[in-house]
């Protein structure tokens, strides 16, 4: 049963970024950044000039509270009373089909070349209305061809919308107006008849009104005050009466009464009985008792004091008459208060009638004269509206294009080139199919990467390009790459599953291509060079690159050890310039497969186990045939070669599957590995890279 690690899955862990990964990151992608940038601000600038300009009139207007000047301020209805809702309803009003027909017409866009026929819907498109911050003011832009369109348009939108508004207004309060003086005709109406039947009322119930109320209700109040007044005198003179009465019986000084006091007639009569009494007493001393003038004094003052008897007599008789005038007027008003009772008890049973009837004219009258009122405000009114609207910025001719802003537009496109170009770059990390970097690899394998052997790109112009990597290694046994090659096969040779060197070591790849046979061949020089037997085996029957790089594509070889009858050691050639065994491929076969997978196969590789210190068997990659998978078997250690940043993950991680998993492999070789890219990828992707070209000797 194969093991967890048999089965390499690919995982990838999104680790917390280090800013020195950012840096390698745009380090290495800084060129597709840039290009992406380029071409991103340079359609942007070209879009800029090539794009036809477009220019922008603006307008602001003010909504203000409609000043009203016949209306009280308390019965004024304000449209401020919802301030946003208001302006909202107003930039709807603006934006509205009818009232943009009314400046499409006025303005004639229809005849303009460039607008056509839907004059409407291009004005509607052309139009922006946008409330300025949190005031109360509408700005109005129009963005046109030519700047003195854009500019009268927005100009003809604001003064459209103005008489509109004002027009509006005056249509309502006629509408007010006409209404109220028919609900005040209707309302006339019904006062009168209301009224009517007042009237009509009190005429059938014989019911006389006065300004203060009922005439029955007025003459029974005053009779009651004149009865009160009528008692209240009655009750003076008794009191004075009785006093004198009782002043006769007991025989009291009657002079003393009030009435007797305050007689003018009296006063004038106790005057001349004072004088004549002077007089008497001054002639009784003169002449005495008995003489003339005495007794004529005498005579004279009994006159006076008959006179006033008489007068208090007078007076006494008077309070008399107005005790007996009191009660009859007190008892005549009695009466009549009485009468009087009893015509406002018949005229309370039909007063509830009256009032109601009242009522309901004196509230038809106060409704009619409301009505009546306002209908007559209103129609004033009309003639002084306010629409509460004005323009406090006209439109004026634009200068410069409001559309293309060519800075803008350099600017944008220099921000979204960037910013395209890192997202493609990030894209292009993301989506990156090969191993950059051993660490990578490694975390997500779980092999070792045993060595990264670097591009030898002088090669190709060396002009001994057809003995490369041999004659390369011959040349410079202390270089960058010989220093590689020592440092894979020591890697191979450390193997912890092995006590030993592996004696056979299959090397393959997933892909072609991927360096594989070279590394084979500097493999087999570099052990050669130290003194060990080593042998390479052309297990690759169908291209056979081993073979053709020493030329024995004509020799017998392992083709012809396998299917005829001969031994593996007449197979073997020895290449006397690198000191390198070599059992080429040999005769074409049909079915490689199947002569590999033999028992013969396994018969001739125990022989040359035993007889070389190192066999090196070059095997086809393991994508496109079994080959490999078949060897993997009879084979002491793998050597899985992946070409540097080409080969994808997948097809490692399945390559290594198809070999019966990480059991059988001493680990991994990077080629074609470009080192000064390398520090892009990580400071410490690896080690050996960062080592100067000095320091290797050739």
């Amino acid at each position: 049963m194969a093991s967890p690690m048999d089965n390499p899955i690919i995982t990838r862990e999104l680790l917390p970024l280090d800013v020195r990964e950012i840096l390698d990151f745009f380090l290495r992608r800084w060129k597709l950044v840039c290009s992406i940038a380029a071409v991103t601000f340079g359609i942007f600038v070209v879009a800029a000039y090539v794009l036809p300009p477009s220019y922008t009139g603006a307008a602001q207007i003010l909504l203000d509270s409609p000043i009203d000047y016949m209306t009280p301020q308390d019965y004024s209805n304000s449209d401020f009373a919802d301030n946003s809702t208001f302006i909202e309803s107003q930039i709807a009003v603006l934006r509205s089909a009818s009232l943009l027909q009314k400046v499409v017409d006025s303005e004639k866009l229809p005849e303009d070349p460039k607008i056509g026929l839907g004059a409407l819907g291009w004005l509607q498109g052309a139009l922006g209305v946008s409330r300025v911050g949190m005031a109360d003011v509408i700005e109005i832009s129009v963005t046109a061809y030519d700047p003195g369109k854009a500019a009268s348009l927005a100009n003809a939108i604001s003064q459209a919308y103005l008489a509109d508004r004002v027009r509006s207004r005056y249509e309502g309060a006629r509408k007010a107006s006409t209404w109220l003086s028919e609900r005040a005709a209707s309302l006339r109406a019904e006062l009168s008849v209301s009224e009517q039947a007042v009237q009509k009322f009190r005429i059938d119930h014989n019911l006389l009104a006065t300004p203060a109320g009922s005439l029955t209700d007025q003459q029974l109040s005053e009779l009651n005050i004149a009865l009160i007044n009528a008692r209240a005198e009655l009750s003076e003179k008794r009191a004075q009466f009785q006093q004198v009465d009782k002043l006769q019986t007991s025989g009291g000084d009657i002079q003393s009464i009030p009435d007797v006091l305050q007689s003018v007639v009296i006063s004038a009569l106790r005057a001349q009985l004072s004088g004549v009494t002077r007089r008497e007493a001054d002639l009784k001393l003169k002449y005495g008792d008995r003489h003339p003038d005495v007794m004529t004094a005498q005579a004279e003052r009994r006159d006076i004091e008959g006179q006033i008897a008489a007068e208090v007599q007078r007076l006494i008789g008077n309070l008399k008459n107005e005790v007996d005038a009191a009660e009859a007027r007190e008892a005549s008003l009695a009466r009549a208060l009485d009468s009087v009772s009893n015509r406002s008890e018949i005229e309370g049973q039909v007063g509830v009638q009256l009032r109601d009837l009242e009522r309901i004219a004196a509230a038809n009258k106060e409704l009619f004269e409301t009505f009546l009122s306002r209908a007559k405000l209103t129609e004033e009114k009309s003639t002084l509206l306010n629409s509460g609207v004005r323009v406090i910025t006209d439109a004026g001719v634009p200068d410069s294009p409001s559309f293309p802003n060519r800075p803008l537009f350099a600017a944008l496109g220099l921000v979204l080139g960037f910013f395209v170009g890192g997202a493609g770059a990030v894209l292009r990390e993301l989506f990156a199919s090969g191993f950059m970097a051993k660490k990578q690899i490694e975390d997500e394998l779980a092999v070792p990467v045993l060595a990264s052997m670097p591009r030898m790109s002088g090669w190709s112009r060396d002009a001994q390009s057809q003995a490369q990597p041999v004659a390369y290694l011959e040349r410079r046994p202390l270089s960058r790459y010989s220093e590689a090659v020592r440092r894979l096969r020591l890697g191979i040779e450390a193997t912890p599953e092995l006590v030993r060197s592996p004696r056979l070591m299959l090397v393959t790849s997933a892909m072609p291509g991927e360096g594989k046979t070279t590394l084979v061949l500097s493999l087999a020089c570099s052990a050669a060079a130290d003194g060990e037997r080593v042998l390479v085996v052309d297990a690759d029957l169908r291209l056979s690159a081993a073979t053709a790089f020493f030329g024995m594509a004509d020799k017998v070889g392992l083709v012809d050890v396998l299917t005829l009858p001969m031994r593996a050691a007449n197979a073997i050639h020895r290449d006397e310039r690198s000191g390198i065994s070599l059992l080429p491929a040999g005769t074409r076969t049909r079915n490689p497969p199947a002569l590999l997978a033999s028992v013969r196969m396994r018969s001739v590789l125990n022989e040359l186990r035993g007889r070389f210190d190192t066999v090196i068997i070059d095997a086809p990659p393991v994508g496109p045939a079994a080959d490999a998978s078949i060897l993997a078997r009879y084979v002491d250690k793998v050597l899985f070669v992946v070409k540097w940043r080409e080969t994808s993950r997948e097809a490692v991680a399945e390559g290594i599957r198809h070999l019966g998993g990480r059991s059988k492999i001493a680990g991994i070789a990077l080629t074609m590995v470009e080192e000064p890219k390398l520090p892009k990828y990580g400071r410490y992707t690896s080690l050996e890279s960062s080592v100067s070209d000095s320091y290797y000797l050739n």
